[in-house]
């Protein structure tokens, strides 16, 4: 009781100062959402701080269009467009040889000659590479030279032609020995004249290329770039591409730049089990605070807690200090775990680094404080931010306070701070509305909770899902109502019109609460003339849902087939609760026609339908249509990483072959 007086007597006496100063900006106090927005335009400075990381564009070459080509439409992806395109191809590459014929290939221009390449790109033959290479041999000898496009063509389709040894001599002659000193290699040739001598086993002289790329040729060896040119050249041989990911990491990364330039790539194109087995392969050395900072930041945000704190741990054992971003990334981390020791010793490393904290680190720390239940500190936290004159309080903040609050059960101390905040200029967000009004619900504060949906109304904020469902499982638990007729009564007192989510909130309440019967009551009445209301796919779902548990199959069926009359599209939730519904009732052909059905709709299954059918199948040893939907699975591209469903999978499998 003691604590909680001072907590009001300190409340009372809160001011939100600087309201009425200019707006903050996104740099000083990032959400959620500003962060990511700030990070489209600063990409690098999240990861980057100490040392600077020139990330070289891939090259891109010029492609005009030209008299050669048969049509100039842009390219689609629809199927009568790549005929069109074939075809097109193949006149041009008529008229190509025509000239050849007639030997006019001299008054082709530079710009001509890359052109009739685009178009043989285009063809899917065999001879396409073998026509490639006649083009760049026709460019020689009508006296067009060589460019850096030239070359890389000219390697990619001998790498695919397996011709390991000409790509090797093509390298020495041109580029270690080059008569024109100007000529320099580029990224896609490296990583083909790589890739040659990872083929021809020389692994000596694909570490003498990796060195030379860095020292001579300017070139960062990257291993996303180095996949995406050997899916395009040799595309099932991932054994190069793992060799490759070993010698660049064990070779190039000595230079911070590199390694630091890998990682962003990796992270980008989310391949984060590779950004852990790289860190595995240096995590004996002492690596740049830059490079912690990629590591420690990208495996936050992907939520690999465990791996992140485990480098943080070791970026201190190594003596280093962390800055704003790594600061950032383990306050989130700390929240989490409830460290609030932890969470101040991170801000004082950071301070000792010489970095002034921010009101988006005030802001975090305050929440760390809220979540490991010490408000008094998160109080302290957030005087310090008011008392300092270079930072300004922001509308993140005090929403953050206010859930703090609620979560610490301070329903008056957040009331006082939600209405200063409602005065200022400053503005409560849906999130923190919500949070009061399950706060002033649960302490069973209905005239207060009414009052804050009246305030997201004359704030223009539309409620949300999480507002109707909050609602209207607090009129289920205090007033028990028997009939939907009362639920609407009762939102009618409470200043709320009824619409789809609100209808949609109260059929799902009625079907949690095993009342199928009103939750049918209440689809009808939405649909009166009182209300005239359309049910959603959400709606219907549900309620399919419902039947369902209830192992009702005839009423899920009726109700699919009134969604369908309705003209509302299905969903995957949808079909997903039919075929369990159909599992249920042992009816695995219908299952499968279900699931059928579903993929011609492009519609993904999820991991738990393969599961249901593929256990059911098991069960009861049918092993002919499992093998039917082992090919589905297979055909869908769908990968396998949940064990169970690996074991059912392979054990159909080994039935059916």
């Amino acid at each position: 009781m003691h604590r909680l007086f001072k907590l009001h007597n300190h409340a009372v006496n809160i001011t939100i100062k600087a309201v009425q100063t200019r707006k903050p900006t996104i740099r000083s106090f990032p959400n959620k959402h500003m962060q990511s927005l700030h990070s489209c335009h600063h990409n690098d400075n999240k990861y980057y701080t100490t040392a600077k990381v020139a990330i070289k564009p891939e090259s891109a070459t010029n492609r005009p269009i030209v008299a050669l080509s048969a049509s100039t439409t842009t390219t689609t992806s629809t199927p009568a467009a790549k005929t069109k395109d074939r075809n097109s191809s193949a006149v041009a590459w008529g008229k190509y040889k025509e000239l050849q014929s007639h030997n006019n290939l001299q008054n082709l221009t530079h710009d001509d000659f890359i052109k009739i390449r685009a178009d043989l790109r285009k063809q899917t033959s065999w001879a396409t590479e073998d026509r490639i290479l006649e083009v760049l041999n026709d460019m020689k000898k009508a006296g067009v030279a060589w460019t850096t496009a030239e070359y890389d063509d000219f390697f990619e389709a001998k790498l695919f032609q397996a011709k390991y040894t000409e790509v090797i001599d093509m390298y020495l002659e041109d580029f270690q020995n080059p008569p024109d000193t100007t000529m320099k290699l580029s990224s896609n040739a490296f990583n083909v004249v790589l890739a040659a001598y990872i083929q021809l086993q020389k692994l000596d002289e694909a570490v003498k290329l990796i060195k030379l790329a860095i020292e001579q040729y300017d070139i960062q060896p990257d291993i996303r770039n180095f996949d995406r040119t050997m899916k395009r050249c040799m595309p099932t041989n991932f054994g190069v591409m793992e060799t490759a990911k070993q010698l660049i990491t064990l070779h190039a990364f000595d230079n911070t730049e590199v390694m630091n330039t890998n990682l962003l790539h990796l992270v980008r194109d989310k391949r984060i089990d590779d950004v852990k087995w790289i860190y595995e392969q240096q995590k004996n050395r002492v690596l740049d605070l830059s490079t912690y900072n990629i590591l420690i930041t990208s495996l936050c945000d992907a939520r690999y807690i465990r791996e992140a704190s485990y480098i943080y741990n070791n970026m201190r054992n190594n003596r280093i200090r962390p800055n704003i971003f790594i600061c950032n990334s383990m306050l989130t981390i700390f929240a989490h775990t409830r460290d609030i020791e932890a969470a101040e010793e991170v801000v004082r490393e950071t301070i000792l680094g010489g970095y002034k904290i921010d009101e988006h680190l005030y802001n975090q720390l305050i929440n760390v404080y809220f979540k490991g239940r010490q408000p008094y500190k998160a109080f302290k936290a957030f005087e310090e931010l008011q008392q300092n004159p270079a930072l300004k309080i922001n509308d993140v903040i005090l929403n953050t306070m206010i859930n703090g609050l609620v979560i610490s059960k301070e329903m008056r101390v957040a009331g006082i701070l939600y209405k200063q905040m409602i005065r200022s200029d400053f503005k409560p967000n849906i999130i923190t509305c919500n949070t009061m009004l399950k706060g002033y619900i649960k302490a069973k504060d209905m005239k207060a909770a009414a009052e804050i949906i009246s305030d997201m109304f004359n704030l223009g904020m539309e409620p949300d899902v999480v507002t109707f469902t909050t609602l209207i499982d607090s009129i289920f638990k205090s007033t028990s109502p028997t009939t939907a007729m009362e639920m609407i009564a009762v939102m009618n007192e409470l200043g709320f019109k009824p619409n789809i989510y609100t209808f949609n909130a109260v059929i799902n309440s009625w079907i949690r609460n095993g009342k199928m019967s009103e939750a049918e009551k209440t689809l009808n009445l939405m649909r009166t003339d009182k209300f005239n209301l359309q049910p959603t796919v959400h709606t219907y779902t549900n309620l399919i849902q419902g039947y369902v548990e209830q192992l009702d199959l005839k009423k899920a069926i009726e109700t699919f087939q009134m969604m369908v009359r309705h003209g509302i599209k299905p969903d995957r939730a949808t079909y997903n609760f039919m075929i369990i519904g159909f599992i249920d009732g042992g009816r695995l052909h219908d299952a499968f026609n279900c699931l059928e059905h579903m993929i011609s709709l492009n519609l993904n299954p999820t991991k738990d339908t393969w599961k249901i059918l593929l256990d059911f199948c098991v069960a009861k040893r049918e092993w002919n249509i499992g093998g039917k939907i082992v090919q589905k699975l297979d055909e869908s591209g769908f990968v396998i990483k949940m064990d169970s469903l690996k074991r059912v999978y392979n054990t159909v499998k080994r039935h059916c072959t």
